[in-house]
Formats: C-alpha cells, structure tokens, sequence
C-alpha cells in the first residue's frame, strides 16, 4: 500500500455543533470526496458548498486534476447538493465491490 494515500475527514462546525462532515481522500493520482453529510438544521445554509470548497482546495494543494465523489443512485437530494457544486454523473463507471 502506497504511503502516498492521505485522507481526511473535513468538519464544519456551527456555534460549538458539528454542523457537517465530507471525507476526502487522495493517492498522488485520483482525489475522492464522499460521505458529503449536513445536519439537517444547517442545510441550505451554505455548509456543504463550504465543505466542499475546503476538499478541493487540498486537492489541488495537492497537485489533483479531478474529483470523484462517491454519491447513493437513490440519493436525489445528495445528487442536486452534488450537481449544485458543479459535478457532474459519469454513467459509463460503476462501482465493484467484494466482502471480506
């Protein structure tokens, strides 16, 4: 495993409360960003634009070109939040997993 990979999760915080929280993760080649979640009482405030805006600044401190986000296919409200932050869906991936 490369030491290279660096993650992290990003926080904001609202009077003294968590208000949300994205992981973002880079391997010196791709950057991800997933998990984007706002507390219900903080959204449409903001928040989730700032938490991204955070990540991506990291990322391209970083030298990364581009992000994936890992997003839910039921997930319309994280899809607008996403779209909103100007990502866009690529069809053509689909995820593979495999339990251990």
């Amino acid at each position: 495993m490369s030491d290279l990979y660096i993650r992290r999760a990003t926080l904001a915080e609202r009077e003294g409360s968590l208000a949300g929280t994205v992981i973002a993760g880079f391997d010196g080649w791709r950057c991800c960003a997933y998990r984007l979640a706002v507390h219900p009482g903080h959204r449409r405030q903001g928040v989730a634009t700032a938490l991204l805006e955070a990540a991506e600044r990291r990322f391209a401190a970083l030298g990364g070109r581009r992000v994936d986000a890992m997003v839910l296919e039921d997930n319309a409200r994280a899809h607008a939040a996403w779209g909103a932050a100007g990502y866009r869906r690529e069809d053509h991936w689909r995820r593979w997993v495999k339990p251990l």
